[in-house]
């Protein structure tokens, strides 16, 4: 278990697009051509650390790609609800179920209230 990394989930269209056209990676290294680390939304990748914070800013949609980043801990910009970072290395991506069953299988998640094992009504 790295206690120097965090993970953060996210959701992105089915094209793997998000906010402003930026096109993800399904795996590997993914980096923000505008990183800021002033405390602002934008200019950075967004996420749910942990997989915890607001949902409703997950894409719910049946197409949407979920994806599970690993990302340097000292590297992470609290927004309240969520997270901003400026690169990371994806390591999972898929379906809602399948990137949070993927999630919660680190120890380190395992207690959290992850976003995404149930549909968000449930």
């Amino acid at each position: 278990m790295n206690t120097d990394t965090v993970l953060i989930l996210r959701t992105c269209a089915a094209d793997m697009t998000s906010h402003g056209g930026f096109v993800w990676p399904e795996a590997g290294h993914v980096e923000a051509p505008d990183w800021d680390p002033t405390p602002n939304c934008g200019h950075g990748l967004h996420g749910c650390l942990w997989g915890e914070g607001d949902g409703g800013l997950l894409d719910w949609s049946a197409g949407a790609r979920w994806l599970v980043v690993e990302v340097p801990a000292d590297s992470i910009v609290d927004l309240q609800g969520k997270v901003k970072f400026p690169a990371g290395t994806v390591v999972y991506c898929g379906d809602r179920l399948s990137a949070t069953t993927y999630l919660l299988a680190d120890p380190r998640v395992a207690s959290r209230a992850v976003h995404g094992p149930r549909s968000p009504a449930a």
